[in-house]
């Protein structure tokens, strides 16, 4: 469906050159959009690896849309550079789920696996990354405990103690559906006592809120994606549902958005 997403962009973005009323129909995208695959990873992950080798070719931007006027059709630079990041340069978020963790280690969403070398203090770890193109940058950093796969299909070997969400990656389930298989999922793959650590991006008024992305780089444009975002007492019941005891740990607003750590424990 995403690729359908990605004509119905194309075809909307022509037509609102010559009749603005189609600038409106923008905001229907989430209907039209999955998740985050690995094919629309794939303009994303080029761009990551042209960075890692000092070869950009452009900025790598965004194109946010969303049911909500005040924040749709936005257009906006991303910092590609996060994913390079030591361990001083780290959110307190961050390093705190860091300080947290312990065991056998399951990291989601390990992407170029700057921080997995932190982890590693505090037990045994895996990564999991949906790009092979970006976990291959996790390669040539010497990290070699981060598969790649599809977190919703992998077959593990084993449970864990600690799973980690680091960059608000609970927002990859991308639909409330996916949610509650990720939860499931986790449960699953959780040991009796072991913990979920993840950092969400808070979200005040809603719910849940559905944002589209389409990246675009070297002049290209890719496939869109949706995103979910969450209010954290909304992600607290919900995950309450599947199993769950759910704990704020802390809270950071320094980068002007609100973000939580927060802790999931098996309540039975």
């Amino acid at each position: 469906m995403s690729i359908f997403s990605h004509y119905i962009f194309r075809l909307f973005k022509i037509l609102s050159r010559y009749v603005p009323y189609f600038e409106k129909l923008f905001r229907l995208l989430p209907f039209f959009t999955l998740h985050p695959t690995t094919r629309s990873m794939d303009l994303f992950a080029d761009a990551i690896r042209e960075f890692y080798s000092s070869k950009m070719k452009s900025k790598f931007t965004l194109d946010q849309y969303c049911l909500q006027k005040e924040f749709n059709d936005i257009k906006w630079e991303f910092d590609l550079g996060i994913y390079f990041r030591s361990l001083d340069e780290l959110f307190p978020l961050e390093r705190k789920l860091i300080e947290l963790a312990q065991g056998r280690i399951l990291d989601i969403g390990s992407c170029t696996g700057y921080y997995i070398p932190y982890l590693m203090e505090k037990g045994t770890v895996t990564g999991i990354e949906i790009s092979p193109i970006i976990n291959n940058i996790a390669r040539k950093e010497g990290i070699d405990n981060c598969v790649i796969g599809d977190f919703f299909t992998y077959k593990f070997n084993n449970t864990f103690d600690t799973i980690t969400l680091i960059g608000n990656d609970i927002a990859l389930s991308g639909t409330r559906y996916r949610l509650k298989i990720m939860l499931k999922r986790l449960y699953s793959l959780l040991n009796h006592d072991g913990q979920v650590l993840t950092i969400i991006r808070h979200i005040r008024t809603l719910k849940y809120w559905f944002v589209v992305y389409i990246p675009q780089y070297k002049g290209q444009i890719g496939i869109p994606f949706k995103l979910l975002f969450l209010n954290a007492q909304y992600f607290k019941k919900i995950a309450f549902k599947y199993g769950f005891r759910a704990t704020i740990i802390s809270n950071d607003e320094s980068t002007g958005h609100l973000f939580y750590l927060i802790k999931l424990v098996k309540s039975s």
